[in-house]
Parts: C-alpha cells; structure tokens; sequence
C-alpha cells in the first residue's frame, strides 16, 4: 500500500497574521477561511501551494499540547520553486524574515535553496532542483 503526504496542518499563534503571509509571500492561493462567528478571530484557513493542502489553526484551543514546546521546532519544510532567486528577492521586497541560510546557496546534491522562517517559526526550504530531478520526486 502507497503512501502519499497531501496536506499539513500548521498550529499557529495568529491565523490571520500566518494567511497574509503564506498568500502575500509565499504564493499559496486561499481556499477557505472559517471563523466560529462573523466578526470573530479565524478558527481555520485552508490553502493550496500546487498540488499540497495547507491547513492553519489557531493553537490557543490546544494550549495543552503544547505545553513545554515551541511552534515550528522539529519540523522543516520544503517549497519547490522555477527560480530560487526569483523567490529570494521576493521574499526580500515583502520583507519575510530568512532564517538560517542568508542568500541561495547552491548545494552538492544538485539544489539552490535558502531558509524562509514563517512568523510561528516553521522552517521552510525554499529551493531549486539543478540535479535534472534526482533529488525530487
């Protein structure tokens, strides 16, 4: 039986703020955005980057499981791009915060990538495959 990742589900301290910023700098189209109430905080936004779900919830409903931990630690993700420094200068102009890497760097296994930090701290690869396709699927 095979196995496929279709989606993630992000806990964020602030869906409104994790929206605007996964739309504006990242891309990701919006698909649906709920709130218990009209006029009330998001309780869930949903969006797509390609062919993958992106789900945000709000973490202050499940501060218990967070208790001890921080968002964003044990967890890096990967965003595939036509033009890394494209993205990059993008990034630059929305004002993102880049974390860990600084500018694209080109990697032995074929990948130009740099880190994007989202405004909970989830790590985010944002690279280019120079390998010819051997390192993605």
């Amino acid at each position: 039986m095979a196995a496929r990742v279709t989606s993630v589900f992000l806990y964020v301290k602030d869906v409104r703020r994790s929206l605007e910023f996964y739309n504006e700098v990242v891309g990701a189209e919006v698909l649906q955005v709920h709130a218990e109430q009209e006029g009330a905080p998001y309780s869930l936004a949903i969006l797509r980057l390609g062919y993958f779900t992106l789900m945000i919830h709000p973490q202050e409903p499940h501060a218990d499981e967070f208790t001890d931990t921080r968002l964003g630690v044990g967890i890096h993700l990967q965003i595939q791009v036509d033009d890394v420094d494209g993205f990059y200068q993008h990034c630059i102009d929305e004002g993102a915060y880049l974390a860990l890497s600084g500018e694209p760097t080109d990697q032995p296994w074929g990948w130009r990538e740099f880190a994007l930090r989202d405004p909970d701290g989830f790590v985010w690869s944002v690279y280019q495959d120079k390998s010819g396709g051997q390192w993605t699927g």
